[in-house]
């Protein structure tokens, strides 16, 4: 549904909380930035607008269409690539950063963040924006929203901190819980919608069913940001 609403920036905070983390980041030109979950190639543009150096991933086709024409309309030079988090397509070694925006929580265990390791140089950094709780859910909640969204990590900030620890990162750290503070006016021109899905009872029954689940949960839901270094 997100592919075919042409959703560039679905993640906590939407792109100008994306922007925020990418201005206090500060990539150097050319620096070799593996984008994991790419979407509508919102992020992965604006990355290499900026002089990085860019290769993005998604697993939804219908995403990598998207920001192939994204990318292909902006003029801008991004290696696209239709993959999993879990199973990535490169050697070891390949990047000097890894940004990914709400795709480990949909992954089971701890299989992307060991390719996250796998995938960076030596002294390479992993920024993971994640979301996160301010307490841990009840077995109610925990369903409500695993059933609709497939959320493999329902994690507070400090259960986060422990799926690390136990990961091959030797180095790293989480910001403080972050409320879901979305921008009402987030003006994307290069967005492609779909707007048959606005006809159809499910899809529209779905839409509503996920702004119901993030009203019932906006206390609570928020985000954490990851930062890890590869020894």
């Amino acid at each position: 549904m997100l592919a075919r609403l042409g959703e560039g920036s679905a993640h906590p905070g939407g792109f100008q909380a994306t922007k925020e983390l990418i201005g206090q980041i500060s990539f150097p030109r050319g620096t070799k930035v593996l984008e994991v979950g790419c979407g509508t190639g919102r992020t992965a543009c604006y990355l290499a607008s900026l002089g990085c150096n860019v290769t993005a991933i998604d697993r939804n086709k219908d995403m990598i269409q998207k920001a192939t024409y994204r990318a292909r309309l902006s003029e801008l030079p991004v290696r696209i690539v239709q993959a999993d988090a879990a199973s990535m397509p490169f050697q070891d070694e390949t990047f000097d950063a890894v940004f990914t925006e709400s795709v480990t929580a949909f992954t089971q265990g701890s299989s992307a963040i060991g390719e996250y390791w796998r995938v960076l140089k030596p002294k390479g950094v992993l920024y993971d924006r994640e979301l996160a709780f301010a307490a841990k859910l009840t077995t109610v909640q925990k369903k409500k929203l695993q059933s609709f969204y497939g959320l493999h990590h329902l994690r507070t900030v400090p259960e986060w901190l422990k799926l690390m620890s136990k990961s091959r990162f030797q180095k790293y750290s989480a910001s403080h819980f972050s409320q879901i503070n979305q921008p009402a006016d987030d003006n994307d021109p290069l967005r492609v919608i779909d707007h048959e899905l606005f006809k159809k009872p499910d899809a529209v029954a779905m839409m509503m069913k996920n702004e119901r689940l993030l009203s019932n949960f906006s206390k609570i839901m928020g985000s954490v940001v990851i930062t890890a270094w590869k020894a």
